[in-house]
């Protein structure tokens, strides 16, 4: 395996230390929901789900309203869009948020 895991802490780190980085991430989940046809404004938490066969990164974003959707973070840090949570959980069998 790669170095993904580091990476991907690396992430997740960001996320909660540096704010500006962190919106930066969240503006990019945002787009690439959106432009997959999905409803996102604002997101209310991300969840790392871990690494895909391919590699990279799979993180579940969770919208203000409702919405649910799995992203990839690919090593050149691009990000795209995967699935809904819902379509991800039915194919994989893992959870993206755990219930409250």
């Amino acid at each position: 395996m790669s170095a993904w895991p580091g990476v991907l802490y690396g992430l997740l780190l960001a996320l909660a230390v540096a704010p500006a980085k962190a919106q930066l991430a969240q503006q990019a989940f945002q787009i690439v929901i959106t432009r997959a046809g999905g409803a996102c404004q604002n997101i209310e938490t991300t969840r790392a789900l871990g690494t895909g066969s391919n590699g990279d990164a799979l993180v579940a974003v969770a919208c203000a309203g409702g919405g649910r959707h799995v992203v990839s973070i690919h090593s050149d840090n691009s990000v795209s869009y995967m699935s809904s949570c819902q379509a991800f959980e039915a194919g994989t069998g893992l959870v993206c948020f755990n219930a409250r």
